[in-house]
């Protein structure tokens, strides 16, 4: 497949991630598009733990019939701050709770070796050999993405983009102005945000617009066992989504992220200053966007501000329909009600 990479447009992506429900989708729909090819995945605490989001993602890819997609188990605390902040209240005990059953235990485990320096060899290996630089999509905390660019500043000329799920351009989530991929690990968010790679950020106005309601749960999940997984997965965030923030259907975030690389067209971006807030008490993690052009600081981010929906969903349909012909997984579980 690496071979015709370029010539079949295919742009390759590697994944940091820390599944969860959302991030399960991600990862869909990153192995399973028609415009993209996944190099490979690093997880990162956030979501849950670092073990128990590994596990998840393991779990998924093999569910997908992604199970040759390499994974590497990546950072387990921020940078700088003493613990991680977990969301069990949206995603579960596990990170990846179910309404019936559970996922399956993965028959594989990570690679060895630390994140940063898988990520590194690999994505390096395939520009050298390729001539096609790769883009870093992170649809959790950042702390993998900005050691990687400290340890190796290399890393820059490998990478076409960071493409990120996070901050907010107003109101946030888990906190009053702070998204919480941001909140969790400020400090690293900041290294990426001034590292001058191109960083593109997809932030909670747009992926709040990504509702998967009943009528779009219908339509893109097909009557398959994969399919039947992928409905339970958003059924139960919608229940933790309806409980936490009032939301009458989940948004799929993480996988609006991924979808900009796919699809770049069917967003309206704009390049502008944006700051993460470290040293605030009250404020910390807020991403400060200078929507109006105020700041005498150049600007460093591309900030998705419109997404197409209609054209979301139909790749995401597209994934879900070809990971569901490659699964071979029995879902609902044998003795399992629905």
């Amino acid at each position: 497949m690496d071979s015709d990479l370029l010539r079949h447009g295919l742009h390759t992506v590697w994944l940091d991630v820390d599944p969860g429900h959302d991030d399960a989708l991600a990862l869909t729909l990153a192995g399973h598009s028609s415009r993209l090819h996944l190099l490979g995945v690093s997880t990162v605490a956030g979501n849950q733990t670092v073990e128990k989001v590994t596990t998840n993602c393991l779990s998924v890819l093999e569910a997908a019939g992604l199970a040759d997609t390499a994974v590497v188990k990546g950072q387990g605390k921020p940078l700088m701050r003493s613990a991680p902040l977990l969301c069990p209240e949206i995603h579960g005990s596990s990170g990846l709770d179910l309404r019936i059953g559970s996922l399956p235990s993965p028959t594989r485990q990570a690679l060895p070796g630390k994140a940063v320096n898988v990520m590194f060899e690999r994505i390096s290996a395939h520009h050298a050999a390729r001539g096609q630089r790769v883009s870093l999509v992170c649809t959790g905390v950042l702390t993998n993405a900005a050691l990687l660019l400290l340890l190796y500043p290399e890393m820059a000329d490998s990478l076409q983009q960071i493409v990120l799920m996070g901050g907010c351009m107003g109101v946030g989530n888990t906190h009053p102005v702070a998204e919480f991929n941001i909140q969790c690990d400020p400090e690293a968010a900041k290294v990426v945000f001034e590292s001058g790679v191109k960083v593109v950020m997809v932030p909670l106005e747009v992926t709040h617009t990504a509702l998967a309601t009943d009528d779009i749960i219908a339509d893109i999940c097909p009557h398959a066992p994969f399919g039947r997984l992928v409905k339970d997965i958003i059924l139960y965030f919608a229940e933790t989504y309806r409980t936490v923030f009032n939301f009458q259907a989940p948004p799929l975030h993480d996988p609006c992220a991924v979808a900009y690389v796919a699809r770049p067209d069917i967003f309206q971006v704009q390049h502008m200053r944006v700051d993460v807030e470290t040293s605030s008490s009250l404020t910390a993690g807020q991403t400060v966007c200078d929507v109006w052009g105020q700041s005498p600081l150049p600007p460093n981010v591309h900030v998705a501000k419109v997404m197409d929906v209609a054209s979301f969903w139909a790749m995401m349909k597209e994934s879900i329909q070809t990971a569901s012909q490659q699964s071979q997984i029995i879902w609902p579980p044998t003795g399992v009600g629905t």
